[in-house]
């Protein structure tokens, strides 16, 4: 797949022009959530990569590419396949973007390489950057984002709160429970989680579940859960803003060919699964448009379909 995706309608940046800035399915955590299931590869840095990573010029042609057929763009986003900031000319291409948008630019991270000034310095030089934080303890951290040797949660919670310093910081916690590997919404893990928010004093928390189908035997918490601890966490942290983060956004993106709208929704695909909703939202197309497309590309083995929590999903097919 190419470098970028989209724009794809976020639930939280709006319509979001996204970047994959490194080889396909290379990260530096195994998420027991992560929609894209497990990763081909986990390593500990860029040093431990052996494909090459795009380089500056190659994302920026391809941004300023999109940016001339897509006029309704709220983010540029790093974000992707795997962990964005492996690549380690990421500050970099943020400059060159900058030489021709003004688009705010947002990385969204694990926070797991942000201990590495070079890292830290490309992520302080984006409009937004939101970093994942899912335990606040090390036995959850290693349990729930499955880490590569050598990562500790409380070094990466003191690089997320030296980066809220400089630019700002909207925190993810991915809030989930599971029979295999455990919980983090137990009363020890949030009020972990809890510490942790107080110590890294982000700009606004953006508490999350399981939406999208993992591969791993995960579930999302419900509604209710996640009300009540945005409660217990409003109460505790009365300065920082706690949102849960919507479930959908529309989009005004519109394709007309149907070549381009086959690789459109092959490049969505390779990032995430979505459901036909997800797609008629981000394609602008209407639903029955989009479910012709999705059967070719399910006929021609190029997507598989996956149920989950009684909502059928569509993601790109396994190598």
């Amino acid at each position: 797949m190419g470098i970028i995706y989209g724009p794809v309608p976020s639930r939280r940046l709006g319509m979001s022009l996204g970047i994959d800035p490194i080889p396909r399915l290379i990260c530096t955590f195994d998420c027991v959530y992560c929609q894209l299931g497990k990763k081909r590869y986990k390593v500990r840095g860029p040093e431990d990569v052996t494909e090459p990573f795009p380089t500056p010029d190659e994302i920026a042609s391809e941004v300023k590419s999109a940016l001339e057929k897509h006029d309704k763009i709220d983010y540029i986003t790093f974000s992707g396949s795997g962990e964005p900031t492996l690549n380690p000319r990421l500050g970099e291409a943020v400059e060159r973007i900058r030489q021709f948008t003004q688009i705010p630019i947002a990385l969204i991270t694990n926070s797991s390489l942000l201990t590495r000034p070079e890292v830290f310095d490309a992520a302080a030089s984006c409009d937004l950057v939101l970093p994942t934080f899912d335990a606040g303890d090390q036995n959850t951290f290693v349990r729930i984002n499955r880490p590569a040797l050598g990562f500790e949660i409380g070094e990466i919670a003191e690089a997320v709160a030296k980066l809220a310093r400089v630019v700002p910081i909207w925190l993810e916690v991915m809030l989930l429970r599971s029979e295999k590997f455990g919980s983090n919404v137990t009363e020890e893990a949030i009020t972990g989680i809890i510490e942790g928010i107080r110590m890294i004093r982000p700009h606004e928390v953006n508490l999350n579940t399981c939406v999208r189908p993992p591969e791993e035997p995960v579930d999302q918490i419900s509604g209710e859960e996640l009300d009540e601890i945005r409660t217990q966490m409003e109460d505790s942290l009365p300065e920082i803003p706690i949102m849960i983060v919507p479930r959908r956004t529309k989009s005004q993106s519109k394709l007309r060919r149907e070549e381009e709208i086959s690789a459109e929704i092959l490049s969505i695909l390779a990032v995430r699964p979505c459901t036909t909703t997800d797609l008629t939202d981000s394609l602008g197309v209407n639903p029955a448009e989009v479910g012709k497309y999705l059967a070719r590309l399910a006929d021609a083995d190029k997507i598989m379909r996956r149920v989950h929590k009684g909502r059928l999903y569509y993601a790109i097919s396994k190598d």
